[in-house]
């Protein structure tokens, strides 16, 4: 049987292209490599709604817990310094096993075809149509959307993207523990089913972003660290997980908990438009390009955006250009595009690292009202005015 669209990979990306194709009335087949959607992603994340909404239809979210209060800390050998916010938008975190069964779900009522379990290990250019091989066998055509998150093994054999680096890679490490409802809020004190999310930014004992999220009843908490930092410094990734476990007293947070999930990714910090998105019919998404937004967190909602665009560029017969051009046009990419400079060089040049400690001090100097402090990091002036006009023009 031949299909008009085959997407790869029925994650948030692959079932946005899935649904926006399958609505247009094309002939979608979706291939997953795991048993069903979201059980290559088992743990949970924080949403944007309104991004999701822009897509899918949100009506009965999966949500876990609506995020009332987001912690910001930053630390560093100088101290700690911390601030609570009330988000503008609505957060909600979610289960990815469930969550991206609902999005799949869509996709499938109108009509799009899922093949779970299945693993695409090559395309081939026929006269007029593509030819998928998997481990199942062959599948025939008209036009591919590679939604197959970071590992993406086609698009690096097709030569739409490089092999991922050290140098542009973060490792991340996560554990999920499990306690009843009762007590995730009373440990946290929320109320009811209020969220909370921390995000912390650290340099030691090298640079580190960690996270606590909650879910109905667990807690995820988890690190990113450059992968450059491990292995000069010949750290293994869990050692700084337990160190950000111990430092924010979360080791006693989670007692008497049972640890229900220990998985880790790698997070590119390169991407999209470095990588090609398009060739010749054949259409990237998602992670597949990485796009991922560091400076928010976020990686599903641009996801989702670049699915819906590709479910269109299929449906229309878009060009190449015509596909890159409306990725640019989506707010979502172009914020993760015109960040990839300044992304670059705070991870390259450590600059993360002195900024964290800098504003720590500066903090904790102006709240002691001695600013003597302040002349020690005369020489860091420029180079940190350039990064704020760097990254006040990736925001307009």
């Amino acid at each position: 049987m031949k299909f008009d669209v085959i997407v790869i990979g029925a994650g948030p990306a692959g079932s946005a292209a899935s649904l926006l194709a399958s609505k247009a009335g094309l002939k979608v087949l979706t291939i997953e490599r795991g048993p069903e959607p979201g059980s290559k992603n088992v743990s949970g994340a924080m949403i944007r709604v309104s991004e999701i909404a822009k897509v899918f239809d949100t009506s009965n979210l999966p949500a876990e817990r609506e995020v009332k209060k987001i912690k910001l800390m930053l630390s560093s050998k100088n101290g700690d310094v911390s601030v609570e916010a009330s988000p503008l938008t609505k957060l909600v975190t979610v289960s990815r096993l469930k969550f991206d069964k609902f999005l799949w779900q869509q996709a499938e009522n109108n009509k799009a075809l899922l093949i779970p379990k299945t693993t695409a290990l090559g395309i081939e250019k026929d006269s007029s149509s593509y030819k998928v091989i998997t481990d199942r066998g062959e599948i025939e055509g008209d036009k591919i959307v590679l939604a197959e998150g970071v590992n993406s093994l086609l698009s690096m054999k097709l030569g739409l993207r490089p092999e991922l680096s050290p140098e542009s890679t973060v490792q991340a490490i996560k554990e999920v523990y499990s306690l009843n409802k009762e007590e995730v809020s009373k440990r946290l004190n929320l109320s009811s089913d209020d969220g909370l999310a921390w995000r912390v930014i650290s340099n030691s004992p090298v640079p580190y972003a960690g996270f606590l999220y909650t879910y109905k009843d667990s807690i995820s908490v988890g690190v990113g660290i450059p992968m450059q930092e491990l292995i000069e410094r010949k750290i293994r990734p869990y050692e700084i997980l337990d160190e950000f476990e111990k430092k924010f007293g979360i080791t006693e947070l989670v007692k008497g908990s049972s640890l229900r999930e220990y998985s880790a990714k790698i997070i590119p910090e390169d991407g999209f438009p470095k990588w090609r998105a398009c060739k010749e019919g054949i259409y990237a998404v998602g992670d597949s390009i990485g796009l991922v937004n560091p400076l928010v967190f976020n990686g599903i909602g641009p996801a989702i955006i670049s699915g819906s665009i590709a479910g269109t560029a299929v449906t229309e017969s878009w060009s190449c250009q015509k596909y890159v051009s409306e990725l640019y046009n989506s707010r979502e990419i172009k914020e993760i595009a015109k960040l990839r400079p300044i992304e670059s060089e705070m991870l390259g040049k450590g600059y993360l690292s002195v900024y964290d400690d800098m504003i720590t001090n500066l903090i904790e100097s102006w709240i002691s009202g001695d600013l003597s402090e302040v002349s020690q990091y005369k020489s860091q002036f420029p180079s940190m005015i350039k990064h704020l006009l760097m990254l006040w023009g990736s925001m307009i």
